[in-house]
């Protein structure tokens, strides 16, 4: 049988009514009625509202195949921006991890667990003369939907391994387990590391080993993070107790984002941008395009990643990775 990353292609396309479109083609029997109910749920707001995930546009299911068409990233995943290898600063960093937790905090206020965080699902969009680039949370393909006002719900090991809390990596694979969207912060927490370090806080190579680090419940600062803000908020997104994990919202709240040395960190560019955007009389301004602290300038990514092709998006005609 065919594995889902073996029958699913993400494309760019043209639609006559809507432009530049991201298409989402995979097999029947891998398409999730949760992925398109989820288009819905966003629906209510505005693209505005939070311009940090790709949004489904809309679904049609053929004989074999059904297409999702997508909202279209321009550049390429936050994966590229690990792999460069490059040590980004601090700065930097922080206006990444801010736009991402306003993503998430959106998210889970809509009741939505995403469940499968990764560099690989976190695209990067320049919007057309903007100057700045989004980091943009992708793939609903294994989101879980709560039910009710209960704070916990019912999951299976979903997602993908390296990513995954150990709420939900311990245990029998196949048992159903109570969790709740810290499970995203988790796996933030991990992409938050790689960031930092270009490695992960386990060795990778064997399930065993990854099993050990979530038993021995030991995380060791690494030589990279020497802010101290920083390597708190890491250890509460890396609590191995879901209980004392740190929300999204409270995140956005942080010292690491909200201290004087923070505030101090913002580029002229970054207010410039801020500025510019706010003598636009676009209706559609957000506040998110006002505020010098979410602005992630091309300028920064392009100093990273070099200079990159905004006509052509890089995931054009590559598989889409879901690795479950």
């Amino acid at each position: 049988m065919s594995s889902k990353k073996q029958a699913m292609d993400l494309l760019e396309v043209h639609h006559p009514a809507i432009g530049v479109v991201a298409a989402k083609v995979m097999k029947n029997e891998f398409f999730d009625e949760n992925e398109w109910n989820i288009a819905g749920i966003f629906q209510s707001d505005p693209p505005h509202i939070c311009p940090f995930i790709i949004r489904n546009i809309l679904a049609r299911k053929f004989e074999e195949m059904t297409v999702i068409l997508l909202e279209n990233a321009n550049m390429d995943n936050l994966q590229k921006l690990i792999e460069a290898n490059v040590d980004i600063p601090l700065a930097t960093v922080r206006v990444i991890m801010k736009q991402l937790f306003e993503g998430l905090r959106y998210i889970h206020f809509k009741g939505i667990i995403h469940r499968d965080i990764k560099p690989a699902n976190i695209l990067l969009h320049s919007p057309p003369d903007s100057g700045r680039v989004l980091c943009k949370i992708g793939d609903f393909g294994e989101v879980k939907i709560k039910s009710g006002d209960n704070k916990l719900t019912l999951m299976t090991f979903r997602g993908t391994a390296v990513y995954m809390a150990p709420e939900l990596f311990l245990g029998d694979r196949h048992e159903q387990k109570q969790a709740d969207n810290t499970v995203d912060i988790w796996s933030l927490g991990i992409v938050l590391y790689q960031i930092m370090t270009h490695t992960f806080p386990f060795d990778t190579s064997t399930q065993p080993a990854i099993l050990s680090f979530m038993t021995t419940k030991v995380l060791a600062r690494p030589h990279q993070i020497l802010d101290d803000n920083l390597w708190d908020l890491l250890m509460r997104m890396l609590s191995f107790d879901r209980e004392n994990r740190i929300s999204a919202e409270d995140a956005l709240k942080h010292p690491f984002f909200t201290s004087e040395k923070a505030l101090s960190e913002i580029t002229e560019e970054q207010r410039q941008l801020a500025l510019i955007t706010q003598q636009n009389i676009d209706k559609n301004v957000s506040y998110f395009d006002i505020n010098p602290s979410f602005i992630l300038t091309l300028n920064e990514v392009q100093r990273i990643l070099g200079k990159v092709d905004l006509v052509r998006s890089l995931s054009i005609k590559q598989p889409l990775e879901i690795i479950t």
